[in-house]
Formats: C-alpha cells, sequence, structure tokens
C-alpha cells in the first residue's frame, strides 16, 4: 500500500468516526444552534468520507471498516457537555491542517478533479472550524485548553519535585508533602505572573496598534473601522493559569499527607498522576485528532523520563551529602 492510499484510509476512517461522532453530539445539543450546526456538520462529514471511499476505490482499493464512535470521545461528549466545544475546534484546525499539507505534498498524484474537491473539503474544515471558535468565544470557554494544560504543567513539574523528594526524605513524608505544597505554591505564582505580563503585553501592543492605524486613516481622510476580535483580560488570564496549575499540583502532592510511609505516598502520588495525565491525553487527542492511545503513551512516557531522573537526582543528592531523613 503507497502513502498516498494510506492517507486516504486514514482520512476515511477519520471522516467516518467524525459523522458518527457529531451525530450523537448533535442529539445531546438538539434544539439549540450547537445542535443545528453539529448536524450539519456531520452531514458535511458524511461526504468528505463519501469522497474518500470513492478515491479509494478509483485505486482499488476497498474502504476498511472504520467501526462506530469511538466510545470515549462519546463519553467525553458526555462528561463535558458544552465544555466539549474548545477541543471540537481544536480538533477540526487540526483537519484542515491535515488536508493542506496533503494536498501540497501529494497533489501531484491527483487528478484535478479531486484537488479541486479536496480544496472544497479544506473551505469547509475551515467553516467548521471558525463556527467552533465564535461559540466558544461567545459562551466564555476559550481558557478551557489553557486550563486542561496548565493542570498538566503542574502536575508533571510537581510529580518529578515529589519523585525527587522522596529520594531525600524516605521516612518523612510530610517533609516532601510540605515541600511540593511550597514548591507548587510558587510555581502557581510565577505562572500567573508570567501569563499577566504576557496578556498585558500583548494587549498594550495591539492598542499600539490600532493607534497607528486611527491616526493614519484620520490623515488619509479614510475612515477607520476597529477590528472586533475579543481580547483576553490580563487579570483573568492570571487567575486561571495558576489555578490550573495549582489543580495540577493536589494530585501528586496530596498522597504525602496520607500516609506515614514516602514509599506508599510515592505509589500513590504516581498511581494519581497517571490517571489524571491519561484523562488529559486523551482530550488532548480528542481536540488534535491524534490516535487516544499514542497521545496518552507519549504524555505518561514523558512524565515517567522526568519522574525517573528527579528520583536519581534526589538519590545522588542524599548520598553525597549523607542525608538520612
Amino acid at each position: 500500500m503507497n502513502s498516498l492510499v494510506e492517507f486516504a484510509v486514514s482520512f476515511y476512517v477519520g471522516e467516518v468516526r467524525d459523522y458518527l461522532l457529531y451525530s450523537k453530539l448533535a442529539e445531546r445539543f438538539r434544539n439549540s444552534d450547537v445542535g443545528a450546526v453539529l448536524e450539519e456538520t456531520a452531514r458535511t462529514e458524511r461526504e468528505h468520507a463519501l469522497f474518500w471511499e470513492e478515491f479509494l476505490r478509483r485505486r482499488g482499493v476497498e474502504p476498511p471498516s472504520p467501526g462506530g464512535p469511538p466510545l470515549l470521545h462519546l463519553l467525553l461528549g458526555r462528561l463535558l457537555g458544552i465544555y466539549l466545544i474548545p477541543l471540537l475546534e481544536m480538533g477540526e484546525t487540526g483537519a484542515y491542517t491535515r488536508y493542506y499539507r496533503f494536498l501540497k505534498e501529494k497533489g501531484e498524484e491527483l487528478s484535478e478533479e479531486e484537488k479541486e474537491k479536496l480544496r472544497s473539503i479544506i473551505l469547509e474544515e475551515l467553516s467548521h472550524e471558525d463556527f467552533f471558535r465564535r461559540k466558544v468565544e461567545a459562551l466564555g470557554l476559550a481558557n478551557v485548553r489553557d486550563l486542561v494544560l496548565g493542570t498538566n504543567d503542574g502536575l508533571v513539574e510537581l510529580l518529578g519535585v515529589v519523585v525527587g523528594l522522596s529520594a531525600v526524605y524516605r521516612d518523612r513524608p510530610e517533609l516532601v508533602g510540605i515541600s511540593g505544597v511550597v514548591v507548587g505554591l510558587a510555581g502557581a505564582i510565577s505562572m500567573g505572573a508570567g501569563a499577566f505580563i504576557s496578556v498585558r503585553s500583548q494587549r498594550q501592543v495591539n492598542e499600539a496598534v490600532r493607534e497607528k492605524e486611527r491616526i493614519l486613516s484620520d490623515l488619509r481622510g479614510a475612515p477607520f473601522t476597529e477590528g472586533v476580535a475579543p481580547e483576553e483580560n490580563e487579570i483573568r488570564s492570571a487567575l486561571l493559569t495558576g489555578f490550573a496549575y495549582l489543580l495540577g499540583v493536589v494530585f501528586p502532592v496530596s498522597p504525602f499527607f496520607l500516609t506515614d510511609s514516602s514509599p506508599v505516598a510515592l505509589l500513590l502520588s504516581i498511581s494519581l498522576a497517571l490517571v489524571v495525565l491519561s484523562g488529559v491525553g486523551a482530550l488532548v487527542a480528542l481536540a488534535s485528532g491524534l490516535p487516544f492511545r499514542r497521545k496518552i503513551t507519549e504524555m505518561v512516557a514523558v512524565a515517567g523520563f522526568a519522574a525517573g531522573v528527579s528520583y536519581l537526582l534526589g538519590a545522588l543528592v542524599r548520598s553525597l551529602f549523607g542525608l538520612d531523613l
């Protein structure tokens, strides 16, 4: 099977599953504008799947059975409700990006009719992404992705901290927990301050650009039309970033206050971290269109590597300084 057909098979399976997923989600948001767009999106995804089905058959390849919609996707849809919308927006962004890359890389192997249809599909995916983006802004959900990713940052960093400290304070889990809280609070304040400065600076730059455009319009005697793009509030961004980081801190740190044994606390900490990382990985996979197993494995492997190195560093410190705590 050549690479062109491999791409087409993956696109076909993805479009069929998206069609089934959007159909199911449309039932959940029935009698709303979100539900109506989800129904329309489902119909469009079905048309895209038919295109790839015909694409494969013209090349003598029988389309594989795509199965049903991913159960984890449906479960997330049921659990998250309206908060799934930001992830759908990210998924649509991934879809048109993959198609555009395919068109650029494999365009010479496609007929003119296929290239034209693929361009049409990309435009439709862009339209879906635009709707979901506007809905995210209208519902005030623009920070949901930041919350998910901020939680992941806090979790991975603090997991490394408590694992490393566990090698130093093997018999003092409360010291590991207290140290983790101090590091977590400092990290949350630092992350929040960084977000505040970043968002505030960007807003100030945008204001300067608008002022420049306003002056140029006035000098040229032309009407000035100010853009309506929403701007993020720096205080809200700082608070959300800090809260997301602290949320990630809770899982790896809390077990050290619940037991008198550092090894037991460490086992609980790692277990909780892996469960939460798997959930975050599932959300990121849903948003980006990546395979669930691959994304979850990637995130767990990175966290495991960080924890392993941290433990070795902690053991080295304990040995070098002759600590017996």
